[in-house]
């Protein structure tokens, strides 16, 4: 019986050349990929040529990208992550065949496609909502909340009125409740999404609020929701899918929010520090 597709991938890893291998650990640590993405998003994601893939593909046996995804679709749709309790078998199985560093060089690589979208001029209007909205809500879904708590902590420093929404009371009401006139959404969520992203971003847009969405490769959903989308690799050879894109996008954002307000960030650390100074709480 033919091999599925991941176990051929990892016996033929060692016919590769370095980049067709980080195509392969990009497949490895996306296994739905090879049904959702075309060659040339592959490549995008692996960072590397189309040529790359091309030859990753004919090295399998395929002639094409299309002819590898017709060729194991039933297997793979059978074995998709869809259960947390079969991950770990699934990361003990290709985490000794990649490439020694694999997972730091790709995470260099995420680092750069993060620095890369802050030039975009995409970048640049979730800046300005982030810096001018009335009132700033962030939220981050089943794992992510630390994110989103980070992320409330720091940008409350320089500018008023940022709020951690943590979604406890099931409907998220003290976003709807708010009558601000500009309101802005933040939202961090990655692969597997939860049904409650795109329904409370939705229902923020329908209410005219603005959204800005921050997730991983597979979160394709977001962009028939709203434009502002960063959409960043979360591939690595850990266990846990690797946020340091986003991580770094959030840090940006801060720092780009100060740049862009200037002088009343000055007059908000001042208010800070009078809060702190009374309280004590600091050792020096």
């Amino acid at each position: 019986m033919k091999p599925d597709f991941r176990t051929l991938v990892i016996e033929r890893t060692s016919l590769m050349t370095q980049l067709e291998k980080r195509v392969a650990h990009y497949l490895l640590s996306n296994p739905d990929a090879i049904l959702t993405q075309t060659s040339n998003t592959i490549a995008k994601q692996a960072f590397v040529s189309p040529m790359t893939v091309s030859r990753f593909f004919r090295k399998l046996g395929f002639h094409s990208g299309p002819a590898a995804r017709q060729a194991v679709a039933q297997q793979l749709a059978s074995r998709m992550p869809a259960a947390i309790d079969s991950r770990f078998d699934r990361y003990q199985r290709h985490r000794g065949q990649l490439e020694s560093e694999s997972d730091v060089k790709m995470a260099v690589g995420c680092v750069q496609r993060a620095a890369e979208f802050r030039r975009s001029p995409q970048w640049a209007e979730i800046v300005q909502l982030a810096a001018h909205a009335d009132s700033v809500f962030a939220v981050g879904l089943q794992s992510m909340g630390y994110l989103a708590t980070g992320l409330v902590g720091r940008l409350g420093y320089i500018r008023p009125n940022v709020h951690d929404l943590d979604g406890a009371d099931g409907v998220y009401a003290p976003f709807f409740a708010d009558t601000s006139a500009k309101r802005l959404l933040i939202v961090i969520d990655i692969f597997r999404y939860g049904r409650n992203g795109p329904v409370l971003c939705q229902a923020a847009r329908d209410s005219g609020a603005d959204v800005v969405v921050f997730c991983d490769e597979h979160g394709s959903w977001a962009r028939d929701i709203t434009p502002h989308v960063v959409s960043l690799p979360s591939e690595s050879g850990y266990f846990f899918r690797s946020t340091v894109a986003i991580h770094l996008c959030l840090h940006m954002l801060v720092q780009d929010v100060i740049d862009v307000l200037g002088e009343p960030v000055r007059q908000q650390l001042e208010r800070m520090s009078e809060a702190q100074a009374l309280f004590g709480q600091y050792l020096d």
